[in-house]
């Protein structure tokens, strides 16, 4: 990777990160795309970014799959490029965007995985110890199943942030820099509540360990590991799993799709609309169990 490509790649992820406030996650993955697209070019003596165009890019696009690279690891590296070199053009760096005619390659979306209601019921009703860690892991739980957060937003959230008066909790450090309200129910203000009573800590983080240090987003992920593994109906479930499950039975129940946008903090109301897939198998099978004829 030559130094000026480098440079530009550091201060692409440096935008980001600071005025577009993506996860680490967001960063890096980022960065993985844009270092193998700086590789090919060095690969094919390119060394001017002035002298990168649309052809150049599907040159690219091509050797991706003639690696053997799935559409959708591709898709998102298209996708990664066209930010970079949006950025590009905003700061004057390149004339031309060659990215502006390349259409992203197309896939078939998975649907997402979610819990039933009844089970994800039975599964928290279950989380009853008294131990400091029983009491924060249902709590992360409860929150997840609650708001749809995500677990970097999770894990950022301070006690400030949450209100048990008006039960709502303020997510400051939302992926795209937007701040968002989202309100919470019953069960979550009482186990917050006696949270709260036996939190141990001066940081101001919310969620914290037994030292009283805030949790990272690893922290979260081998906690539900940890607690789903030991509840035989549920299997192979993810943080995210969570953030699913709250959209599926949001819309399920009859809520504005707009309105479970807004909760889950999307840019796009097209990104939300991949749970009304699962919602209208939902309604299918309610009018086949309720249909007389």
């Amino acid at each position: 990777m030559s130094g000026i490509m480098r440079q530009h790649i550091e201060n692409f992820l440096n935008y980001i990160r600071v005025e577009k406030n993506y996860s680490a996650l967001t960063q890096k993955a980022y960065f993985v795309d844009l270092e193998q697209f700086a590789e090919y070019l060095n690969k094919e003596k390119i060394d001017n970014i002035e002298l990168i165009d649309k052809k150049t890019v599907r040159m690219f696009i091509t050797y991706l799959s003639e690696s053997g690279m799935k559409k959708r690891s591709m898709s998102r590296k298209v996708a990664t490029l066209k930010s970079f070199f949006k950025f590009l053009v905003k700061e004057k760096i390149v004339k031309k965007n060659p990215m502006s005619l390349i259409k992203t390659p197309s896939f078939e979306k998975k649907l997402p995985i979610f819990i039933s209601v009844d089970v994800i019921n039975q599964f928290l009703d279950s989380m009853n110890g008294s131990e400091f860690t029983d009491i924060r892991d249902r709590l992360i739980f409860e929150m997840l199943y609650a708001t749809g957060i995500r677990s970097n937003e999770l894990v950022s959230l301070d006690i400030e942030d949450v209100s048990t008066n008006e039960m709502t909790v303020k997510i400051r450090h939302a992926k795209g820099g937007k701040e968002r309200h989202v309100p919470f129910n019953t069960p979550t203000k009482n186990i917050l509540n006696t949270y709260m009573a036996v939190r141990n800590s001066n940081e101001l983080a919310l969620i914290v360990s037994v030292h009283g240090h805030r949790l990272d987003n690893r922290d979260i992920r081998r906690i539900v590991k940890k607690r789903i593994s030991g509840f035989a109906k549920i299997s192979n479930i993810s943080p995210h799993t969570m953030r699913h499950t709250f959209a599926t039975h949001m819309l399920n129940s009859g809520a504005d799709i707009r309105v479970v946008q807004e909760l889950l903090g999307h840019a796009s109301i097209g990104t939300t609309q991949i749970y009304t897939h699962t919602s209208v198998e939902h309604l299918i099978d309610v009018y086949k169990k309720s249909h007389k004829r």
